[in-house]
């Protein structure tokens, strides 16, 4: 188990959980981008229309607030344990008993909403051989956020799974830089380089292909969110304030990707 606290949340970035700043301050002044309540068109990307069960995710919260977070001053820790497969009591071992329940729970609430392949990538199939897992634990309080990125490319691999706990907020998307100068001729919604999506609090975001290689994701640090109403986010838009955030996400390993102190870039 890792801790960490701000500073040394992400290597790569100055302050990943950000407060708002300056240029922030300014955008007050433009025309706010609203956000949807349903997946852009982004491929490989997924967030189906369920929840956790209110029950479950308070238990969740709960025990992850007593045993991580509750009178220490971090903000994020990482866990790691070795899935195989989603039929045996294995499925995260090494993982603390509330998280491999959550992974069971994920495996059968996705199965009627992801193809085929991607749900067998995330929960493998039976006799499918061991691979070592993370689970990243990050606590936001409103204001904070996390810088874009791409999760490591030579650490993780394909298939991240997101639930959020307690509070929604927007995640944005931006498509990397090589893939915008590729785009050309007449653009349409599938050449946007740019959504702001709404994760609703219990809500379960997926990312494969595309969406994990191809498009940063990161949250703006605010307080308040401007979001489109209505189930499908078609409605009147609103501001959605903040309230403190846990989100829990698990990633695959690549192999040798686990052994503390090899290569990391």
């Amino acid at each position: 188990m890792y801790a960490m606290n701000d500073a040394e949340h992400l290597a790569r970035a100055t302050s990943p959980f950000s407060e708002g700043s300056d240029s922030e301050a300014d955008s007050l002044f433009d025309e706010p981008q609203i956000a949807m309540r349903t997946a852009p068109p982004i491929p490989g990307l997924f967030v189906p229309p369920i929840r956790l069960p209110l029950e479950l995710a308070n238990d969740i919260v709960q025990q992850c607030m007593s045993l991580y977070f509750n009178g220490r001053d971090i903000n994020q820790i990482m866990l790691f344990g070795r899935t195989a497969s989603e039929h045996g009591e294995n499925m995260g071992s090494g993982l603390p008993t509330f998280l491999t329940t959550l992974l069971h729970w994920l495996a059968e609430l996705l199965r009627d909403h992801l193809p085929r392949k991607v749900h067998e990538m995330l929960f493998p199939p039976k006799g499918a051989p061991q691979r070592a897992r993370q689970a990243i634990l990050n606590l936001y309080h409103p204001g904070q956020g996390i810088s874009p990125h791409v999760d490591l490319l030579k650490r993780f691999d394909d298939g991240i799974i997101g639930v959020s706990f307690g509070s929604g907020c927007v995640m944005s998307f931006e498509r990397v830089k090589c893939q915008e100068e590729e785009l050309s001729g007449e653009a349409g919604p599938l050449d946007r380089n740019h959504w702001d999506l709404y994760l609703e609090e219990r809500s379960v975001l997926v990312l494969s292909e595309d969406a994990r290689y191809d498009w940063t994701h990161g949250i703006d640090g605010r307080l308040q969110d401007f979001v489109g109403g209505g189930v499908d986010g078609r409605g009147e838009p609103d501001w959605i304030e903040r309230g403190t955030r846990l989100s829990i996400t698990f990633r695959w390993l690549l192999p040798g990707a686990d052994i503390v102190g090899g290569p990391d870039t």
